[in-house]
């Protein structure tokens, strides 16, 4: 059968709060390590594939341990990714947003099965709806701005709509120490002073 945007909307919307929670818990935890790099010296990264590589990988990290603990949500682990079928219905996998609000891919065969909505994939139910859990930044870079479920076909977007119920986010938890501990140098203000040994006296 073939699932409409309304349907895939039904199916979907008790996790529409974990799925948003993921990706700003994920990005939030990259945005940590920005500020532990930036605040001990280190030049910012290179290349803008080692950041959304970063990012992913927080995200689906956040998302296989969440979703796990669902009772109908099956957790897919693949080479280098990670799928999630919902209900038996719906098969999903998060993914940076281009322009077009499709995931960002690499042309490889399982991308190309992945795309097209009438190509069933092996060990997964084969009349199931397939959709990317997309997210796009702000401007700076600096917090995740939309996210999206989108169905497409190859290159050309089905349908999309945006996630609003974005629950309750622990975006923002993640801190990192910004130097090492010296013990001959870092020592409290206040001293605590031991009692008296009943025995000695000392």
């Amino acid at each position: 059968m073939s699932y409409t945007e309304d349907q895939v909307r039904e199916i979907l919307s008790p996790y529409h709060g974990m799925i948003s929670n993921v990706i700003a818990d994920g990005f939030a935890e990259w945005r940590a390590v920005s500020d532990f790099r930036a605040a001990s010296g280190f030049a910012p990264q290179l290349y803008s594939r080692s950041v959304s590589n970063y990012v992913f990988d927080a995200i689906a990290r956040q998302a296989r341990s969440r979703f796990a603990l669902e009772r109908k949500v099956k957790v897919v682990d693949e080479t280098q990714t990670v799928k999630f079928i919902f209900d038996g219905s719906v098969i999903g996998r998060f993914k940076k947003a281009n322009d077009d609000n499709l995931g960002r891919n690499i042309p490889t065969q399982a991308f190309l099965d992945f795309a097209d909505p009438q190509q069933s994939l092996p060990g997964f139910p084969p009349h199931a709806a397939k959709v990317e859990f997309t997210w796009t930044v702000d401007d700076l870079g600096t917090s995740i701005d939309h996210v999206m479920v989108s169905a497409r076909d190859g290159d050309r977007l089905l349908w999309c709509y945006e996630i609003d119920d974005t629950g309750e986010s622990s975006a923002g938890i993640f801190t990192l120490p910004i130097k090492p501990v010296d013990p001959d140098t870092d020592r409290p203000l206040v001293a605590v002073k031991r009692k008296p040994d009943a025995l000695s006296g000392k």
